[in-house]
């Protein structure tokens, strides 16, 4: 009997399994590039018996019993193949006659409930369906019931109800949900050798693990999680300053009737204390305190520009006051002891040190006494107006992100077959296959432990050095030009370089490829060295083996 001269059951209901019983096999580490000829030779290699999947076969499944697995993607040479067999669920469960098939495909759903990254979901909850969100263009969407995750994935395909009655008919297609599509992926058959050697209607798949199409844009932080109440929302409050959060007593400022200007975020500045003082310790760690409170205001939540309206009105809310001394209007009457508080605007003050930190000629600001404290509630309506306004940014900020780009996030699959109908005329019959075990998508940073990568850096002898001409032009405009020719690397490093003007021409200049690799080189083995003061990472972040010399 040939490889597709087998029986039609057309009664007989139909089946996809896999490795485990009734779940598709989800087979990983395929190495090759030719991943379709490795998983063909691999399967003519076991021996299959007459019923079920081979005991050896050399190919990785994922495990239901075992946490989430991290499969790798195309960038690490890895290709996750989805395998399963199709077949007539009847006595001996024969293969289905692959003339049957009119379409194949499967799904990728996104897990969306309890943390399962340490163990495998139960079966009551993989069947959840408020557990699951479903792939679309525009990005995931979560399922609502049960029929979400049994529809088609295509839309047209879907029946529509029918009474037999034109007007009622009409009405049920009105009030049906939207039809929403669901991204599915093709199943291809295996080639015929297979199947004569192995008995069974054999489909495959590529799994996707990075986003093929064009990414869609999406805002760079999502802060509707950390508006409710919880975790999120308490970090958040926590991370803002001190400054916003005390409620009780008077804050003195840092070097009062002092001056705020660029020394103070100059971090190899002098410091602007007595180093004899006997609280100079203290002092410097108010003066760096209120230092990153002004960075936070101006870099965080951009004081100075139109968005932060709201911040200023509440900023003004903010007690902050010169402490006086004398009697208002009696010069010279300071021996009397009296002094009183005369209120500064916090918004008009704190505007001002925001400008510092972020204009280059800002003038400097003369430092009040007293700050605060802040009202009751205030910190709480601070985060409300700081969380809408760095909204606001963050859709100006926008990114591009990616279906997969989540390393965090588990997954899974559900495979369907199209079975044509018994009857001409009759519509294909969807048949779904059940979910295969949960795993996450491993970064493009994972090591996966293949051969490296080797370039081969030149040697930097006289002889070597003249061999290598340019071989890539930069094109400079007079600005960035002049930059460079007017100013010697000693003032570009210590910040005190002059910039360019636009006026002039503009030069093409060339430079060697591998030399500048290798001055990269060194540049990265110093950076490498200083960093691992802090990091410790040289035994594994760096490996050097002796090679001997080629004779």
């Amino acid at each position: 009997m040939g490889a597709f001269d087998t029986p039609v059951h057309e009664r007989h209901a139909v089946g996809l399994r896999g490795l485990a019983a009734a779940a598709p096999a989800l087979l990983v580490d395929v190495e090759a590039e030719d991943f379709v000829a490795a998983l063909v030779a691999a399967l003519k290699s076991a021996r299959w018996p007459r019923f079920g999947w081979p005991e050896g076969l050399p190919l990785a499944a994922l495990s239901a019993q075992a946490a989430p697995r991290a499969l790798f993607q195309p960038i690490h040479r890895r290709f996750n193949l989805l395998v399963l067999d199709t077949h007539c669920a009847a006595f001996g469960t024969p293969r289905l006659d692959p003339r049957k098939i009119d379409s194949a495909g499967f799904v990728v759903r996104r897990w969306a409930g309890p943390d399962a990254s340490g163990a495998m979901p139960d079966a009551d909850a993989l069947a959840d369906p408020r557990h699951w969100l479903l792939a679309q263009p525009e990005g995931w969407r979560r399922a609502t019931d049960a029929r979400d995750l049994d529809a088609d994935p295509d839309p047209a395909r879907r029946p529509l109800a029918r009474t037999g009655n034109a007007a009622v008919d009409a009405e049920l297609r009105a009030r049906a949900r939207p039809a929403l599509a669901e991204a599915a992926h093709p199943l291809y058959p295996l080639p015929p050798e297979v199947a004569e050697h192995s008995g069974r209607t054999l489909l495959y798949g590529l799994l996707p693990t990075g986003d093929a199409q064009p990414r869609r844009a999406a805002k760079a932080v999502d802060y509707a999680a950390v508006r409710a109440p919880g975790a999120a929302r308490d970090e958040f409050v926590a991370h803002l300053s001190p400054y916003l959060r005390r409620t009780a007593g008077v804050r003195l400022l840092p070097e009062r009737q002092g001056r705020f200007d660029a020394r103070w975020l100059d971090a190899e500045a002098e410091p602007l204390v007595d180093a004899d003082e006997p609280d100079s310790t203290q002092a410097q760690r108010q003066r760096a305190q209120f230092t990153a409170f002004i960075r936070q205001l101006a870099l965080e939540f951009d004081l100075t520009g139109e968005r932060a309206a709201p911040l200023r009105a509440l900023l003004d809310e903010v007690p902050l006051a010169h402490r006086r001394h004398g009697a208002p209007g009696l010069a010279g009457f300071g021996g009397l002891g009296l002094s009183w508080r005369e209120p500064v605007s916090a918004a008009a003050f704190l505007v001002g040190c925001a400008r510092v930190v972020t204009e280059r000629d800002a003038p400097a600001v003369t430092i009040p006494d007293e700050f605060g404290p802040v009202p009751a509630g205030w910190t709480e309506r601070f985060a409300d107006a700081a969380l809408t306004l760095l909204d606001a940014r963050s859709a100006e900020a926008r990114t591009l992100e990616g279906r997969y780009d989540d390393a965090d996030a588990l997954y899974a699959i559900r495979a369907f077959v199209r079975v044509k109908g018994e009857a001409p005329g009759c519509p294909p019959r969807l048949v779904w296959s059940a979910m295969t075990p949960l795993y996450r998508i491993a970064p493009w940073y994972a090591s996966t432990g293949v051969p490296q990568a080797r370039i081969a850096l030149p040697p930097i002898d006289a002889a070597s050095l003249r061999a290598m001409k340019p071989n890539v032009a930069f094109e400079l405009p007079p600005s960035l030009h002049k930059l460079l020719a007017l100013n010697s690397p000693k003032a570009l490093l210590g910040g005190s370089a002059q910039p360019g003007s636009d006026i002039g021409i503009g030069w093409l200049c060339s430079f060697s490829i591998p030399i500048i690799t290798i001055c990269a080189f060194i540049a990265l083995n110093v950076i490498l060295v200083l960093l691992d003061f802090v990091f410790r990472w040289m035994p594994f972040v760096k490996i050097c083996l002796p090679v001997p010399r080629r004779k």
